[in-house]
């Protein structure tokens, strides 16, 4: 069955070590290297100072697919993204870890009495499932706080959740921490060239001794010269074993001391080539952390830069946003001004659409009972038709001659209902029935006087009284008649004044209706107005 894999690597503020592959079947232990646990690059062993020898614990869940790290009560502490799991000499709970995450194990040392830093272990670890994909990176998650985060590695390092500000804490801690190994290692070379400087000294010191050594023997050999003619051969001898004994212990002690001498500057010269190949690497590495701060700093004035157009960029949304509200508040109340206008002005509309609708109620009544008088005053001209006809007969007009003109007359007011009353058309009737009954009255008295010539022709002979008798009946039958005709004709004006009333009422009703239909159409008019004005209130109050 395949494992899960956790690889660490080195980086560059982490004490030394070599890339570590670590197979999590079980859980495996992280800590110091120890006699029978050597570090290889399948274990999590490293050869460090500053770890426990039961550091940590990481391991693989299978249930939840997820990677766990836990500090096993550490003295330094163990810390994800710069944050700790526990507090000193603690043992934390599990802590989900991420591929991509920061992992340090300890923190840095100094010892007080030889001045030495020991590194801790600061590594990148990537995380395999045991399909060979890697696991989330921290970056596709919401960030979140770790668990209980007691301590930082740096007291200025702040608690951040964004994955550039957090590169750019771990880029400064890592700049701080090469600055503070450049501080120590130029601390080492100058107590090193103090010490070059010594024994370039003592060096020095020897070759004087050595050249007063030589002197001392060259002075004793004149003096050896000098003595030895006025001594004897035996003191001679022994003085000159003497002072090759002396020249021995000169010469050896001479040589020790120029082997010594010469040891020395050969340790001075491999010291100082050391120290030059040091000061090399710390001016390329001071060089190269110059350059990183210099792209550090660069990169937090872009930021302060995004930052400060963002502030402005809100700062300027902020004033557009009140300006807007500004405006829509204004709006609002043009639209609540308006609103009380229409309603007002439909509030009008609406009393005056009821008293539109009383003024079409009373004309309606008023169309109703014209309607009803003109249907009375046609039954009345139908009366006064028949009534005229019956006058007609009475008065001895013959039946054939009078039936073709009461025909007429009575198709003359079949038009004249027909037309509607028109004043024209009963004029006309008037000055029909007129003719008919001078027509009559006419053909009466000629009839009456063929009558009259013949009673006088045969009445000749008679008595002047017999005569005089009939003319005074027949003045009397005249005058009779005479007044018979009269009130024959005064009856029909009378009506015709009736029928001109009726007319005049028939013209009100046609005007009445004209005016009804100009109400009507007002009315629409105003129920458009008002459904207009309902519409634009509710698209106001809509916006």
């Amino acid at each position: 069955m395949p494992s899960a894999l956790a690889i660490f690597t080195c980086r560059p503020n982490s004490h030394p070590f070599q890339e570590r592959h670590v197979y999590l079947d079980e859980p495996i232990k992280i800590g110091r290297s120890v006699a029978r646990c050597r570090p290889a690059q399948n274990n999590a062993t490293f050869d460090c100072k500053v770890l426990s020898r039961n550091h940590a614990l990481v391991w693989f869940d299978h249930k939840t697919g997820k990677f766990y790290l836990q500090d096993t009560k550490s003295s330094n502490g163990t810390f994800i993204n710069s944050q700790r799991l526990s507090r000193g000499s603690e043992e934390s709970p599990p802590c989900e870890i991420l591929s991509g995450d920061i992992i340090q194990f300890g923190v840095d040392v100094t010892e007080n009495t030889r001045k030495v830093t020991h590194g801790c272990i600061v590594s990148t670890i990537k995380l395999f499932l045991p399909d060979g994909m890697e696991a989330r990176l921290r970056s596709d998650v919401i960030h979140a706080p770790l668990p209980s985060p007691v301590d930082k590695v740096a007291a200025n390092t702040p608690s951040m959740y964004s994955q550039e500000l957090f590169q750019l804490s771990q880029y400064l801690q890592e700049a701080l921490h090469r600055e503070q190994m450049l501080e120590q290692k130029l601390a080492t070379l100058q107590r090193l060239l103090a010490i070059t400087q010594e024994a370039s000294d003592t060096s020095w010191q020897a070759l004087i001794d050595e050249d007063r050594l030589l002197s001392r023997l060259e002075v004793m050999g004149n003096q050896l010269q000098a003595c030895s003619k006025n001594q004897t051969e035996d003191s001679l001898r022994k003085e000159l074993i003497a002072l090759q004994e002396d020249k021995h212990n000169y010469e050896t002690t001479a040589k020790e001391s120029l082997r010594r001498v010469l040891q020395e500057k050969i340790e001075v010269v491999r010291k100082l080539s050391e120290v030059e190949r040091s000061l090399s690497n710390t001016e390329d590495e001071c060089t190269h952390l110059k350059e990183m701060n210099e792209r550090t700093q660069e990169e937090l004035r872009e930021l302060a830069n995004k930052y400060n157009g963002a502030v402005n960029e809100i700062k300027d949304l902020s004033d557009k946003l009140k300006v807007a509200e500004g405006k829509q508040e204004e709006i609002q109340q043009k639209g609540q001004a308006e609103k009380k206008e229409l309603q007002h002005k439909i509030d009008e509309m609406e009393e005056k659409e009821q008293e539109l609708q009383a003024k079409i109620e009373a004309l309606q009544a008023d169309n109703d009972f014209t309607n009803e008088r003109l249907t009375a005053l046609q039954v009345r001209l139908e009366h006064l038709q028949e009534k005229t006809l019956k006058e007609c007969s009475s008065l001895g007009i013959q039946v054939d001659d009078f039936l073709p003109k009461i025909n007429g007359s009575t198709e003359k007011e079949h038009l004249l209902s027909k037309s509607g009353g028109d004043c024209t058309f009963i004029h006309q009737f008037i000055e029909c029935q007129k003719k008919l009954i001078v027509e009559g009255h006419l053909t009466k008295a000629v009839e009456e006087t063929k009558l009259s010539k013949e009673n006088q022709t045969r009445a000749k002979e008679s008595d002047f009284s017999d005569t005089l008798s009939p003319s005074k009946e027949k003045s009397s039958d005249d005058t009779t008649d005479a007044q018979m005709d009269e009130q024959d004709l005064n009856e029909p004006l009378a009506k015709v004044s009736l029928l001109k009333d009726d007319l005049q009422g028939a013209q009100s009703e046609i005007e009445a209706k004209q005016e009804i239909q100009h109400l009507r159409k007002e009315l629409i008019e105003a129920q458009e107005l008002a459904r207009t004005s309902k519409q634009k209130c509710f698209e106001l109050q809509g916006q």
